[in-house]
């Protein structure tokens, strides 16, 4: 299914107003509890710093700070412009930052997170492997990767979801056919694997074992700082200019 990253951002542009409403149709209400049960898999501690890739609308973030707290740092990257705009309207904490940015080349230094929250993105970006290579580059070693995907239907959903997987391929730009497991294996330590929802909803966690050596002399990369006083400008800018 050939696309491309401004194809995918239009797409999540003209959908942004109605993504959230979208979902709940989507998921019966159920993606809450999904997304409730990967934030308890990170084990994320109170000052831990953590990444949602892909944050589109903001879902995930009430169950990421919940976890965080009011010592922690979310900061929340997403392409579309328009996505980031509605998740703006729900990053009422000062724990959340907001930036614009293209997920196969993320604006932050190696080992930057403690942990990385990605919810319903790798099979629609068109460079997942790029974007699994960066996810590693900034995770700090033994950090851990959640991942929420869109998957083939199983069992009485199975014949249905083949128009329902046509349908998805076409308006979200989804493609069915990549294997995170495999993808994600070839960087990461998989420590759980499940389907939920029919098949429809596929559930990753992932150990970091990489260490990188970060270049403290390129002025190419946001560093996190505890109060993200620096990233909060960029994104701001970010933001405006979009």
């Amino acid at each position: 299914m050939p696309k491309t990253i401004r194809e995918v951002a239009v797409a999540y542009n003209k959908a942004a107003p109605l993504y959230d409403y979208m979902n709940r149709v989507y998921f019966f209400r159920r993606d809450k509890r999904f997304r409730s049960m990967l934030a308890e898999r990170l084990n994320l501690k109170p000052s831990d710093a953590v990444l949602d890739l892909c944050c589109g609308t903001g879902l995930d973030f009430p169950f990421l700070l919940q976890k965080i707290k009011n010592q922690g740092t979310l900061l929340g990257v997403d392409l579309s412009s328009k996505m980031l705009q509605q998740a703006k309207k729900k990053s009422g904490s000062e724990r959340i930052s907001l930036a614009r940015s293209d997920a196969t080349h993320l604006p932050f230094r190696d080992e930057a997170f403690d942990a990385i929250f990605v919810s319903f993105c790798l099979k629609i970006t068109p460079a997942h492997e790029k974007v699994i290579e960066e996810a590693a580059r900034v995770l700090k070693p033994f950090g851990k990767i959640g991942i929420l995907g869109n998957h083939k239907p199983s069992g009485a959903l199975r014949l249905p979801g083949i128009i329902l997987i046509k349908v998805l391929s076409d308006m979200a730009k989804i493609d069915f056919e990549i294997d995170l497991e495999e993808h994600l294996s070839k960087k990461f330590m998989i420590l759980e694997d499940r389907k939920m929802y029919g098949g429809l909803v596929q559930l990753l966690v992932v150990r970091n074992s990489a260490i990188h050596t970060t270049d403290k002399k390129s002025n190419n990369n946001f560093r996190i700082t505890t109060n993200l006083e620096n990233l909060s400008t960029a994104s701001k800018r970010r933001m405006n200019d979009a």
